[in-house]
């Protein structure tokens, strides 16, 4: 049941079921509220991958075996045709405070595949935003094994996604690269790369504020082989027993005057070293109020906390707190059928 405002969209239901083609929603009417509840959008194509792809991660000739970094043959990359059409599953262009709800969208890729290898064939969002104005609302998602999550753009005033869940998002959950203020509630990350990118080149807009609350992000080391040209990476990379490396993004990626964030009533879990390194570990500017800091990492974190941040280092705490999280979805939300009440072993 959707619930309008005082002022009206037009309500457009898509149609129920699984499709693998691109959705896009332009044109008219130009006010619009999308209910896209038990839409499933099978996003990237598997084929080229249809067998093992951790070959793809060591090569045998480079292989560090001391520090498990290697960078794999870039012939199987070379042989395909990039950028790859299917960058953004959905978009939604010229529409004005355009909303959307019940989307599901579902990465084919394996979830072995490295960073690298997710950059160079899909470096799209779940949620394609462009050329649209005012308000965009986002709630009661779920996004799985995407490069990244939503991507509002410039035209917009503002953004907010609420209630929604995003699982093993393999770059940015968040990449709010416009630098439009948005807010972030009651949503679970759990697992990502790398959680809010703000860093426009140069920054567009001064003083801007993305508010986060009511939320639980774990900022996840997932498959990365390094990246040619930047060796000083590899040191912050980790060899898991199944024989693929592993690093974390960052729970932030700024730039400076790139605005404040506004952070309550979080948890956060962080595995490791971020691979570009301790310094891109920084809370930015902003106000905290009890948020949760899981630090799974060796040693001590490595960047000073701001005020309303405490430290903890029992994994406990965010697992129960994943737990009370999932176990108040209501069984009509899209994550309810893809999320289990114990930490995935992904």
């Amino acid at each position: 049941m959707l619930v309008l405002g005082e002022d009206e969209k037009e309500i457009i239901t898509l149609p129920a079921g699984e499709t693998r083609e691109q959705v896009f929603l332009d044109g008219e009417p130009e006010r619009v509220h999308i209910d896209a509840g038990g839409v499933v959008v099978l996003s990237g194509e598997s084929e080229h991958f249809a067998i093992s792809p951790r070959f793809l991660l060591y090569s045998a000739a480079l292989h560090d075996s001391e520090n498990g970094v290697g960078y794999p043959s870039t012939e199987i990359l070379e042989s395909m045709e990039l950028p790859n059409e299917e960058i953004y599953p959905v978009q939604i262009r010229q529409k004005t405070d355009p909303a959307i709800t019940g989307l599901t969208v579902i990465g084919q890729q394996s979830r072995e595949l490295p960073w690298r290898v997710m950059k160079s064939m899909w470096d799209g969002d779940a949620l394609h935003v462009k050329h649209c104005q005012g308000h965009l609302e986002v709630s009661r998602v779920f996004w799985d094994n995407v490069e990244d999550g939503l991507g509002p753009l410039e035209g917009l005033e503002s953004w907010s996604i609420r209630d929604s869940a995003m699982r093993y998002i393999r770059d940015d959950a968040i990449e709010n690269d416009d630098l439009i203020p948005g807010e972030i509630v009651n949503c679970l990350i759990d697992g990502c790369f790398t959680f809010l990118s703000q860093r426009a080149e140069p920054p567009r807009r001064v003083g801007i504020v993305t508010s986060i609350r009511d939320s639980l992000i774990h900022v996840q080391a997932q498959p990365h082989d390094g990246i040619p040209g930047k060796q000083w990476r590899d040191r912050q990379i980790r060899m898991g027993e199944d024989g693929i490396g592993r690093a974390p993004g960052m729970l932030f990626k700024w730039e400076r005057g790139a605005g404040e964030v506004n952070m309550r009533d979080c948890v956060v879990l962080v595995d490791e070293v971020s691979v570009n390194g301790e310094g891109d570990m920084e809370f930015p500017q902003g106000n905290y109020a009890n948020v949760v800091l899981v630090w799974k990492g060796r040693g001590r974190y490595p960047r000073p906390l701001p005020e309303g941040v405490r430290l903890a280092t029992d994994r406990q705490v965010w697992e129960e707190a994943r737990a009370a999280w999932i176990d108040r979805l209501d069984p009509g939300h899209p994550a309810a059928k893809y999320l289990k009440r114990t930490a995935d072993s992904e």
